[in-house]
């Protein structure tokens, strides 16, 4: 299958200030985030990945050491080591939950007694690690800060490795629901000094409201709820239209939403619900790349039989032998051996059987990765251009991988 759309990568990338790299876990958001803003950075933009969990030596080969919550430039040299001439930079952030909420409360509450009041409380410290939906909307939450800042042209936004990608687009709304003000309004009220047990029993609303705060932080002491709400009153006047902001950020038409997938039949369903989704909430898809393709290699006409493959790699084979030591040549036996035996037998087969058998098996997973991403791709809407990356033989980890990809999504550009 012939992959469509390099070209339109390229100019998808160019054509926009943002974009977010979704899908499931697993399937190379981050390197592709990376080499997406490495990318941009040598075309000339001032550009920053926020990536959630970088290899430590893809974080080391840019240049930066480890890299946390506040966005770190990647040096000049290290640009020029990749051939970059156009006045671009990089940098380079990671999500930090923890210190992303603490970043907010800091700049939200003015009130010093507040502030510490609200980061020493026990409900805010398990909303804020782990809270169902709290590192997804971070990750928003941050966007909108690079945003505003105008430091950059180009950000490029890795996704939480989350088991449904589409939590990070429902995080937002999610979060506003449970700080809704009506809620807010429930905790602060003098009726709230009685006790957990005695709330529950007074209201059944408000004592399913309870239960539900238990399982979703494990904090059963209402004096710290109502606390937490009494604190955070300031930063909730202004949660509702900062959602609402970050929300239609990432409906812009300066953003694109770029799926990374994988050729394996489970993230692809996960993809097609994701894509579904996506449209249905005016966040359309404007691209997919598709990682660890096995490519299918053509042999002529029609697929080789095992034996003709066999045959050829021993041929292969007896011309890569010192001619010192070559042998007569034999007289070719033909075998019933089926492939399976082959394998079965694989310790004691020679040498040109053992590859022949593993380049049987290497073409029948390529074929179904073609089929797949096929399937896949006559799904998509015919503006979605899509590009597929090959599987390579080892981890992308360093500034040269990065740079390795960069003809499989930009084919045909500079850079």
């Amino acid at each position: 299958m012939a992959a469509r759309g390099i070209d339109e990568i390229a100019e998808l990338v160019r054509g926009h200030r943002i974009v977010v790299c979704a899908g499931s876990g697993g399937v190379g958001k981050t390197t592709t985030a990376a080499t997406i803003a490495l990318w941009g950075a040598l075309q000339g933009r001032n550009a920053i990945v926020l990536t959630i969990d970088p290899a430590r030596r893809l974080a080391d080969s840019l240049g930066v050491g480890p890299i946390g919550n506040t966005p770190v430039r990647v040096p000049d040299t290290v640009l020029e080591t990749a051939g970059s001439d156009a006045g671009g930079s990089l940098a380079a952030m990671m999500l930090d939950q923890k210190g992303s909420w603490d970043e907010l409360v800091e700049r939200h509450v003015p009130n010093e007694d507040a502030r510490r009041r609200i980061l020493d409380n026990r409900f805010y410290e398990q909303l804020s690690q782990s809270f169902a939906g709290s590192q997804e909307y971070m990750a928003v939450e941050q966007l909108g800060e690079l945003d505003a800042s105008g430091r950059y042209d180009l950000i490029v936004v890795d996704t939480p490795p989350t088991q449904h990608a589409l939590d990070f687009l429902e995080a937002p709304e999610r979060l506003l629901d449970f700080l809704d003000r009506k809620i807010v309004k429930w905790f602060v009220r003098p009726s709230f000094s009685a006790g957990w047990s005695t709330l529950r029993t007074m209201n059944r609303t408000v004592g399913f409201l309870l239960h539900k705060i238990e399982d979703a932080t494990g904090v059963t002491a209402l004096a710290d709820v109502t606390d937490f709400f009494s604190a955070m009153t300031g930063l909730f006047e202004d949660f509702e239209p900062r959602v609402q902001r970050v929300t239609q950020l990432l409906r812009d038409p300066s953003t694109a939403f770029l799926l990374v997938a994988g050729p394996d039949e489970q993230v692809l369903d996960q993809a097609d619900y994701l894509v579904a989704q996506m449209s249905a909430r005016g966040m359309p898809l404007k691209g997919v790349v598709m990682n660890r393709v096995h490519p299918h290699l053509a042999m002529g006409d029609g697929e080789a039989s095992f034996e003709s493959i066999r045959d050829l790699v021993a041929e292969q084979l007896a011309r890569l032998r010192p001619a010192s030591a070559a042998a007569p040549p034999a007289r070719r036996v033909k075998t019933a051996r089926r492939p399976a035996d082959a394998a079965s037998g694989a310790a004691d087969a020679p040498l040109a059987d053992r590859l022949a058998q593993n380049f049987v098996v290497y073409q029948a997973r390529a074929r179904g990765d073609e089929v797949r991403s096929e399937i896949f791709r006559q799904g998509l809407p015919r503006s979605v251009p899509l590009v597929l990356v090959p599987d390579l033989q080892s981890d992308i980890h360093d500034l040269a991988g990065l740079l390795q990809l960069h003809p499989f999504l930009f084919a045909g550009t500079s850079g």
